[in-house]
């Protein structure tokens, strides 16, 4: 074979050795081609993780069911205004192999935020079904019917003079009615002495007795007796204990608290306190002796009912304002157990809706009923001899009543 003849067979050969290959990666050219605009594994993956903390995020909200429909609407619309961002910035980063900028961070950050608001939803909901424990044995029947989102009513705050278990019967040492208009946003507190004698009906007939021993037949019997005492009907009680006043005062970081007077607190009291004129700043151990000091105060019971007055007026403000949100899980676990109310839980929800939408604040004013303490008188429950009472000063009860009739609408 002549020279010119073997060149052009080398050169054949090498054209077909090379074709193999430029089709190998002419196919390897289109498969990734075809590969580009896919999301990878992991950030499918990723992805519905995040669309599944989405749904469990609302179904937690919606079976918590504080927050307005509005509110419920604008968070699903822009949870899946995120589904669908993240979605895009992978389809994109796919497309140009920038994997740094697939959205993994904000769909891992989203996902971990949902799933914890969802827990926290959940426990607020268990704690309020742990408060609200319903009908009061031998009380009312149609409390739970009222609407208290649009019509005015009463509930009264029963303070009980022990530590730990709510249930424990136990006389009642402060006696506050709160009478509640939502339409206005008005708040009348009344306070009642303890040493109050009145009758206390079902129980003691003609005879009469402190308010105080009340309690010991069960909060029904001291609602019924402020109802007679102020001629108004209470559907509602809230009641606390020393347990519970420490607790939510320490959770909500302590609170400011105007005082009348300045007086130092005893250690009967729990903790001795030097109290000021003015505002003071309490931990829940100094919250609580200032609204169990009586012998300090000249005016003793009175003042110390002023004083209940000042500590909830301060509470409520500050359950009211925004920042209770942070707050609210820590304070609804602290009080169940030490607190429980026969507002039902759909009745607490609407209310806690009605703020949260609102965002307004209430106008609080506060009265106490007076009475001449000064002597002593046989009691009912009280076999021993006579103890001291505070006589009810009949003008002050129906300056009273004419104040809640005012606040009521009625």
């Amino acid at each position: 074979m002549e020279y010119r003849d073997q060149l052009k067979y080398i050169k054949s050969h090498q054209y077909e050795e090379r074709r193999p290959e430029r089709g190998r990666r002419r196919k390897k050219k289109r498969r990734q081609k075809a590969g580009r605009g896919r999301t990878g594994a992991f950030d499918s993956l990723l992805w519905l993780v995040q669309a599944a903390a989405t749904v469990f995020f609302l179904a937690s909200m919606a079976i918590l069911g504080i927050l307005p429909g509005a509110y419920m609407a604008g968070a699903g619309v822009l949870l899946i205004f995120l589904l669908l961002i993240v979605r895009s910035m992978q389809k994109r980063a796919a497309k140009s192999r920038n994997r740094r900028s697939s959205g993994k961070l904000l769909s891992l950050v989203t996902s971990v935020l949902l799933i914890l608001v969802g827990f926290y939803g959940f426990k607020v909901n268990d704690a309020l079904d742990k408060i609200a424990i319903g009908d009061e044995r031998g009380g009312y029947g149609t409390e739970h019917a009222l609407p208290v989102t649009s019509r005015p009513f009463n509930v009264y705050i029963s303070g009980i003079d022990v530590y730990g278990d709510i249930n424990q019967e136990s006389r009642s040492d402060v006696n506050l009615i709160a009478s509640v208009n939502p339409g206005t946003h008005k708040i009348l507190l009344t306070t009642t002495p303890r040493d109050y004698y009145v009758r206390i009906p079902g129980v003691s007939g003609e005879e009469r007795d402190k308010l105080t021993h009340a309690g010991n037949y069960g909060v029904d019997t001291s609602m019924a007796t402020l109802e007679e005492l102020y001629g108004t009907e209470i559907p509602f009680y809230i009641r606390v204990n020393f347990t519970s006043v420490e607790e939510i005062v320490d959770v909500m970081g302590g609170i400011d608290v105007e005082s009348e007077l300045s007086f130092t607190t005893s250690k009967a009291a729990g903790e001795i306190v030097e109290v000021k004129e003015g505002m003071n700043h309490f931990n829940g151990k100094q919250a609580l002796a200032f609204v169990r000091e009586r012998k300090a105060l000249a005016d003793g019971d009175n003042q110390r009912g002023k004083n209940q007055q000042a500590l909830l007026s301060a509470l409520i403000k500050k359950t009211v304002s925004p920042m209770i949100i942070f707050h609210a899980n820590e304070m609804i676990g602290s009080v169940a157990g030490n607190a429980d109310t026969n507002l039902s839980e759909a009745q607490i929800k609407s209310l806690i809706r009605m703020q949260v939408s609102q965002m307004k604040g209430w106008e609080i004013e506060s009265v106490a009923a007076e009475g001449d303490g000064s002597g002593k008188q046989y009691c009912y429950s009280y076999q021993g001899g006579p103890l001291y009472v505070s006589v009810p000063d009949e003008s002050s009860v129906e300056k009273i009543k004419k104040k809640m009739k005012l606040t009521l609408g009625e």
